[in-house]
């Protein structure tokens, strides 16, 4: 079975092959790229599951393949809830200018208040059957006080994941693929078994 990934992300793309690889299953994922689709999809509504459906959605249909399409947003207790949703379009610049934003916007904040969580979505959408499988998967964790670049993207740096008790950057591709809502996703979607 073909599985149309659809992100641009290169980082994303890298997860899913590794995950689906360790997953042992016999499931061929498609790059955007592989299927000659170049279009960028406007995630523009307010929560992440309808992100993700609409790319799902707009992605199988332009290549006619079964398509998945995820979102995440980090949620910020002491920030109201942001950036949220809006993780990528909260704040111009680069990745670590966003989160360098957030350790501005906190620094008078006490370590019991730093709590946060990741939130993601999957989304797969069979374009013949005209269905949706979704899945969702939080995540918890509080805000550091300084930043830790490591292997993750993202906010990662800057999140401390409590089940861990360290820095999601500096997590194992085992150990995060334990846990996030790709890793989790994944195994979900590949038990679904009008799917496989």
């Amino acid at each position: 079975m073909k599985l149309l990934l659809g992100t641009n992300n290169e980082n994303k793309l890298n997860q899913y092959w590794r995950i689906f690889g360790r997953l042992g299953s016999d499931v061929e994922l498609v790059s955007l790229r592989q299927a000659s689709v170049f279009d960028d999809v406007e995630e523009d509504a307010d929560n992440l599951m309808d992100n993700a459906k609409k790319k799902a959605q707009f992605y199988a249909e332009k290549s006619g393949l079964l398509t998945l399409s995820d979102d995440t947003g980090l949620f910020i207790d002491a920030l109201g809830g942001d950036p949220g949703v809006h993780a990528k379009r909260w704040h111009d610049g680069t990745e670590k200018d966003r989160y360098l934003k957030i350790l501005e916007k906190m620094k008078d904040v006490p370590t019991e208040k730093r709590t946060c969580r990741y939130t993601g979505v999957l989304a797969v959408y069979d374009p013949v059957q005209k269905e949706f499988w979704t899945y969702q998967n939080s995540l918890e964790g509080e805000i550091a006080l300084e930043p830790l670049e490591g292997s993750g993207f993202g906010y990662d740096p800057i999140v401390i994941i409590t089940a861990y008790g360290k820095y999601y950057s500096q997590m194992t591709d085992e150990e995060r693929d334990a846990v996030s809502h790709r890793g989790l996703g994944a195994r979900e979607f590949l038990k679904a078994s009008k799917f496989v």
